[in-house]
Order: C-alpha cells, then structure tokens, then sequence
C-alpha cells in the first residue's frame, strides 16, 4: 500500500514513498514513480594486479532489487541460440534477476523445476546465489592449450606452465609491479599476432626509441622472430630497426579502397541490441546489422558473436558519410533479409485462421512463422502485442514461447516492404470496446496538499497505473503515475 496525495510535485521523504494525484479538468493523473538507480564507477587494473577480471560491481551493476524488473525479464532462451548442456561447476555468465545484466559465475545447484543456483563471482553487497533460468545463462568457454611463448594481453608473455594448471605470464612492461605473476586460464585471452610480413609491405611500427607508432617499410625478415623495418622519417634516428611482429600493424585500409563484396577477417569490438560493430582493419569499424548476423531470424546478438570473436565478414554498403555495413551472411550485400513474396497470403480471407510457430519473442511482440493450408509457402509475421489477446499484455513471453504452435489470423500485408501483420485475437484484430469515462466528480473537492492511499495496478515503460480509493467512499479509480515526475 502506498500513500499519495493529489498534488503535481514529488516529495521528497528519504524514508517513504509518496506519490500524489494532479488533477487536471476531469482527468486524474498520478505522477511519479520512484526508481533508484545506482551507478559504480568504472575501475582501472593496476599494474599489480593487471590480469584480474573486473568486479560485478565495476561494470555498472544497478540497485535492481528497488527496481520493478521482474515484469520485464526476457528469457535467454525465448531470444534464440543454441541449446547447451549445463552441469555443476560449469563457468557461466548469467543474466541478474536484479538488473538483467549479465555477470560471471560458477553453478552450484541444477534444482527440480528446470532453474539454475548459481554463485556470482562478485556479489557486489546483492545476494551471494541466485536460481536462474537456463535460458538466461551462456556458458564460458576457457581456452587452455596455451604454448611457452603464446601472447596474452595487457601484454605479456606465457613464460612456463604450472602443473595446477595455472600459467606463469611474463609481462613486457612491469610498470612498478611484479615482472612476472601466476594467471588462471580463465583470466587470459590469447592474442593471436599476425607474423607473415613480407619484404617490402607497408606497415606501421613501434619506433624503440619512444613507443610509437610510425609508418615504414619491411626490409628485411630477421631469424630472431622480428622484422627489419626502415622508417619514412627517422628524424635524425636510425633509419632501420629490429621490430617485433606483435608492434606491427599494416595501416588502416581507406575507405576509398573498400569494395562491396570484399571478404575479411575482422574481430568483434562492441556487441548491441542492433548489431554487432567489427574490425577489419580499415579507418573505421563496420556495422553487422541483426539481420545479417545470421540466416536464421535473429533476436540477441549476444547469442551469435561476443567481444573480442573473430569473425569472416563481407562489405555489404559504403555510404557517403564515411561509414560501411558487413554481413555474416555471403551474399546478403545492399540490404536486410531477403525480399519474401507474400502474394499468395495477401489474398487469404481475414478470417482464416492459419496455425503457426513463434519464431522469436520481443517486447514488442512476437514473430510467428505460418505456412499456407496447401503447403506451398511460408512466411514470418508480427503479432503486435496489442493483438496478442483480449486485454492488456504486460509481458509478452509471458503468454507465448519460441517453438510454440499459435493460431493466427492475417490482418495486413505490406507487398512494399514484404511485411506481414498478424493477429491471434478472437476478435479479429478490431479494437475492444472502449470502457465508460470513470466518474472522477468524488476526486474534484480534495485538497492537492492531501494524501491518499494508493495500490499500484499494473507497470508500464513510462510508468505505472495506481488505483486510489476516494477518501469516506467506495469510489475508486485509476491513474497514470508518469515516470518522470
């Protein structure tokens, strides 16, 4: 139960929550949701203690047990991927139930109704355990088969290896610190260094002399694993030096030179809701859209690529603003998914109902595949949330599934754009009939400085409806209390 007043201000008691009613002619709207959302700070690795992970708490982690979250939380496994295995002890990064951000740990527990306990490496002052959803985990794949002499970052160099199966990691520049330390497996990455430079390749360099980059020359390839590289501009230095492989980079391939339909190996810098940002050496970094990450329809692009992958790339479009789309898909070059020819079920009736299979789950709707009663042809389209069902949906993996078999009924077909819009209401698709004004004249004479005691009746993105009760009645009616009061 939670105490409001019909006033347009927020107040500001550090111990309770109050929300107040404006009243606005003979509308009742109620502002203000409280949220509290706290931010960590980012942390830096010191030179001590350089190859540790970062903290729960370093990458943002919010207060979310204050959050209404648990309304909105999407299932891995409703957003596709593949299905894995998982075991006791298994290293995973699962999704929080508190924030929904993703954090390592280790399983302790595979309990009866199908959840995970897992422990979090760093509970960050949150609960130590939480039992999650097998589709909110992804499972962490350690490489171990590191070799004397294999590069890891920050940088370093693995010198010798232990028989508990840790690795003794030799650092290029120690900066104060120790000049070796002992690393876990799953605390290094290995760098993988380009070494086939030839006589005569143009690359940039680091210059002994000061640590930076300058362009040059190979002439010659060393037997010591370096490479001989003479300089454009020594400026009075040298006009050659020995230079590793791992401080050599070719220079970064102008946009100018790119051609739609050139393969590359790039790796995967920044993974968003969106798309997946790669590397392939050029000026900047190319944008894999979601739809071109996979042929298969695409809801999470966490589930197919993650920092620091590489991955084989095609330049799909180079636009003149300097920047270029890749794909994942050879062939899917100049544009999104492939045109569908949809002409067979623009002529269906509209009160056909056809069944279907959900393909993918979002907080918008979900995307159900339905073929035609013949068999000759099969198409993806959009139930809306809005024609999921009679009523209001607050969650739409709530009422369905990916795999699960709906009937639908097809209300628009976009020939233009090949989108198709379909409905799983009984109604059609039609709008329900809209409910009678709420008789507010009981909420006219209260004071704005008087609070009332209010129930909150259902969460919104932009906040959440409150039923309030009219002081000595029964009267009772509901409102909007905005987010951003």
């Amino acid at each position: 139960m939670m105490t409001l007043r019909p006033r347009c201000a927020f107040h500001g008691a550090a111990k309770r929550t109050q929300l107040r009613i404006c009243l606005v002619a003979l509308q009742l709207g109620l502002l203000a949701v409280v949220q509290s959302l706290c931010q960590a700070s980012l942390g830096f690795i010191s030179a001590a203690n350089r190859h540790d992970l970062p903290a729960r708490g370093t990458w943002g982690r919010l207060c979310g047990r204050q959050l209404l979250q648990h309304g909105r939380f999407t299932q891995r496994h409703s957003r596709g991927g593949e299905a894995v295995d998982f075991q006791v002890g298994d290293r995973v990064k699962a999704t929080s139930p508190d924030d929904e951000q993703n954090y390592p740990a280790t399983i302790k527990k595979v309990n009866n109704d199908g959840t995970f306990t897992v422990k979090w490496d760093d509970p960050d002052g949150g609960p130590e355990t939480d039992d999650v959803d097998v589709g909110a985990m992804k499972k962490i794949i350690v490489f171990k088969d590191y070799v004397v002499g294999d590069d890891v970052p920050y940088p370093g160099v693995v010198s010798k290896i232990n028989e508990d199966g840790t690795f003794q990691v030799k650092w290029d520049d120690p900066d104060g610190g120790p000049e070796t330390d002992i690393v876990n497996a799953e605390k290094m990455k290995k760098v993988v260094v380009f070494k086939n430079y030839k006589v005569d390749d143009v690359v940039e360099a680091v210059f002994p002399d000061d640590g930076q980059m300058y362009p040059g020359t190979v002439i010659k390839i060393n037997g010591d694993d370096t490479f001989q590289v003479r300089w454009d501009d020594s400026d009075g230095g040298p006009e050659d030096s020995p230079v590793k492989a791992k401080d050599m980079k070719y220079p970064p391939i102008p946009l100018d030179k790119l051609e739609v339909g050139q393969k590359f190996t790039g790796t995967v810098k920044t993974v968003r809701e969106f798309g997946a940002f790669v590397d392939i050496g050029a000026e900047t970094e190319g944008l894999v859209h979601i739809s071109r990450i996979s042929n298969e329809r695409v809801n999470d692009p966490n589930d197919y690529v993650e920092v620091d992958q590489e991955v084989d790339v095609w330049v799909s479009d180079i636009r003149d603003d300097g920047k270029f789309g890749l794909t994942m898909v050879e062939g899917r070059t100049g544009g999104g998914r492939r045109p569908v020819d949809l002409t067979l079920f623009e002529v269906l009736d509209a009160d056909e109902w056809l069944t279907g299979t959900v393909e993918g789950v979002m907080t918008f709707g979900a995307f159900v595949s339905v073929t035609l009663p013949d068999g000759s042809a099969s198409a993806s389209g959009l139930v809306h949330v809005s024609q999921i069902k009679d009523g209001f949906v607050e969650d739409v993996s709530a009422e369905v599934q990916v795999g699960q078999q709906v009937q639908v009924r097809i209300v628009n077909v976009d020939m233009e754009r090949s989108k198709m819009s379909l409905s799983m209401r009984s109604n059609g698709g039609a709008s329900p009939a809209a409910r009678p004004p709420a008789d507010l004249s009981v909420f006219d004479g209260i004071p704005s400085d008087q609070w009332l005691d209010g129930k909150v009746a259902r969460t919104a993105p932009f906040g959440a409806f409150v039923t309030v009760t009219a002081p000595d009645s029964d009267a009772t009616a509901d409102g909007l209390v905005h987010i951003t009061a």
